[in-house]
């Protein structure tokens, strides 16, 4: 049984420096943010906040993830039997000895095979709850920004309808779609670790995932999929109801425009994470890796914290800022 994400390589160590670096960035603009609304007297929260501590939260768990498998990724290769490259000098017959460095005896060589094999499918399932804990704190902050788009989108014209209520409506949407998926996400690392005794591989070439880690990132992919769909439902719903009106101002169409080229973004960097989670992720080599979470989430999660666009999301009447406020320098 080979290590998972033993192909990682360095890339572990670049990926969690950039997610580090997005953590304190996101840390920053949030205080930035908070900043601003308190002069203005904005002390109730709002989804940009939610938005950005998502964000804070999500690059966190996935800058530890990375620093995690960088640490296993270095005892391994002195520690698990089989180590990161996948060979040991020391196997005989096809089984590893005991740890401690002296040949086992044949014996013993089914029991310390066993031993090491149980200890190895540990290791990786705890791997893959590592790697996949983020994706779901990405999957709530793209539809949280799903929701700072259609507050954009409604708030962005001369209207009659209520902008509490399409919120309320939205948030209940949001609060039940995260409830069913972080509940389904508990369901599945549980039997993963308890029910689950056949290892985190399914077949002898070990490329492809058995059935209960294969569910946990099929779960992900799915959300990212099925997000698209909402986002064009909410789109016409949003334009059949509101075409008739006119806009508020230049700079409410500016900030529409803005937002949904992010949104736009983040439905094809987590299309193409979903796309690859589908097809060829235990065979993904280590830059193609990099280069996936560079248009997935690393790009996206920079663009959306970009202070211009989240004082605009965060305050309605915001021209007065573009000349006064420090936020803008």
């Amino acid at each position: 049984m080979p290590l998972f994400l033993a192909n990682l390589a360095m890339s572990s160590y670049f990926l969690a420096l950039c997610y580090v670096l997005l953590t304190a960035m996101a840390v920053n603009k949030y205080l930035e943010v908070r900043g601003v609304l308190k002069r203005l007297q904005h002390t109730t929260w709002s989804t940009v906040q939610l938005l950005i501590l998502s964000l804070a939260l999500g690059s966190f768990f996935r800058s530890a993830t990375f620093s995690t498998l960088c640490i296993l990724d270095s005892q391994a290769t002195a520690d698990l039997p089989t180590g990161i490259s996948g060979r040991n000098p020391w196997m005989r017959g096809g089984l590893p000895p005991h740890f401690g460095g002296e040949d086992a005896e044949d014996t013993d060589g089914d029991s310390a095979g066993s031993h090491a094999q149980a200890e190895l499918g540990f290791y990786n399932k705890v791997v893959a709850v590592l790697f996949n804990l983020p994706d779901f704190l990405f999957v709530s902050s793209y539809l949280l920004l799903v929701l700072v788009w259609a507050e954009a989108f409604q708030s962005s014209r001369r209207h009659w309808f209520s902008a509490a209520v399409f919120r309320r409506k939205w948030m209940i949407f949001y609060l039940v779609f995260n409830g069913g998926l972080y509940l389904t996400q508990l369901v599945l690392y549980a039997s993963l670790f308890l029910y689950d005794t056949n290892g985190i591989f399914d077949d002898e070439k070990q490329d492809r995932l058995s059935v209960i880690p294969a569910m946990i990132f099929y779960l992900v992919a799915a959300a990212d999929l099925f997000l698209p769909i909402i986002i064009f439902s909410t789109w016409l719903y949003l334009t059949l109801s509101l075409s008739g009106f006119p806009f508020k101002s230049q700079s409410a169409q500016l900030r529409l425009q803005r937002v949904g080229r992010l949104v736009m973004a983040w439905s094809f960097g987590r299309i193409l994470y979903s796309v690859m989670t589908l097809l060829t992720f235990t065979k993904t080599q280590a830059m193609l890796l990099v280069v996936v979470f560079i248009a997935a989430e690393l790009i996206p999660i920079y663009l959306t914290l970009d202070k211009r666009l989240l004082a605009m999301l965060s305050v309605e009447n915001y021209e007065p800022l573009l000349e006064n406020s420090e936020f803008y320098r």
